[in-house]
């Protein structure tokens, strides 16, 4: 390949969009409330957005309660990859313009507006879907204790979160407002505090985290939009390659527990 015609391959990734926020894995629902009503997807990070759906898929059952939802992206193709199986979806957001998004996004579906740890009103559900949710809660086990009390015996939880300290920078800090990033070890212990057992908790997204450790820190503008379709196009094809290995590190950590049948 010419020098051009690489050049010319790598162009798409370095058109300037909308400004939308890269790395950690949010793509563009970290918005002002102002600008919520004007919110459209950029399909920036349409490739991460199915990843996580395709983790979720399996364990979704009849019912499913996506917490935090923002954007409602997850939840969409989730609806798309497991069909008639998913006959309700609960959504909630604790910001009330994303909570108004919601309900015109998903007409059929029950929105609310919850800022856990609060005690939750809903009937059971079966599922709980929770995508990089707890990292930025003071007190994550109280958050999933009040969500155990709405699940049903044998329910699953199914949670996505931001891994490994050693990644935390001052984009989380500052600019996402995450708490925290959690290891396999300490996501697991959260969850038994909880009284959930645990089935799956391990890292995924090997080259995104090398990818993170290599570019947080070493950006001057977080909100680069090209630096985002640098990482969905590129990164995360790849990074889901090498989740079928046993790995000891990535950028994310993907859990699933259960609640203790009576």
């Amino acid at each position: 390949m010419t020098r051009k015609s690489l050049r010319d391959s790598l162009r798409p990734f370095f058109v300037m969009r909308e400004p939308v926020k890269p790395t950690a894995g949010d793509g563009d629902g970290h918005l002002a409330p102002e600008l919520v009503p004007f919110w459209k997807p950029s399909g920036d990070a349409d490739r991460y957005r199915a990843y996580q759906a395709a983790m979720a898929a399996p364990y979704v059952g009849g019912s499913l309660f996506d917490v935090g939802a923002q954007t409602g992206e997850v939840s969409a193709r989730l609806i798309e990859l497991v069909g008639a199986k998913l006959q309700r979806l609960v959504l909630s957001d604790r910001t009330q313009s994303w909570v108004e998004h919601l309900r015109r996004r998903f007409e059929d579906a029950e929105v609310l507006r919850v800022d856990l740890p609060e005690r939750l009103d809903i009937a059971p559900v079966d599922t709980v879907l929770l995508v990089n949710v707890l990292g930025y809660l003071e007190d994550d086990v109280k958050a999933l204790e009040a969500l155990a009390k709405v699940t049903t015996p044998g329910g699953r939880f199914i949670v996505w979160e931001a891994g490994y300290p050693s990644l935390y920078s001052a984009f989380d800090r500052d600019r996402a407002g995450r708490r925290v990033r959690y290891t396999p070890e300490s996501l697991a212990e959260r969850l038994r505090l909880a009284g959930l057992e645990v089935e799956v908790c391990r890292p995924i997204n090997l080259v995104g985290g090398l990818f993170n450790r290599v570019m947080v820190g070493r950006t001057a503008d977080f909100a680069d939009p090209r630096l985002v379709r640098l990482y969905d196009r590129l990164v995360v094809p790849l990074s889901r390659r090498f989740d079928r290995l046993p790995l000891r590190f990535g950028q994310n950590i993907f859990a699933v527990a259960r609640v203790r049948p009576m």
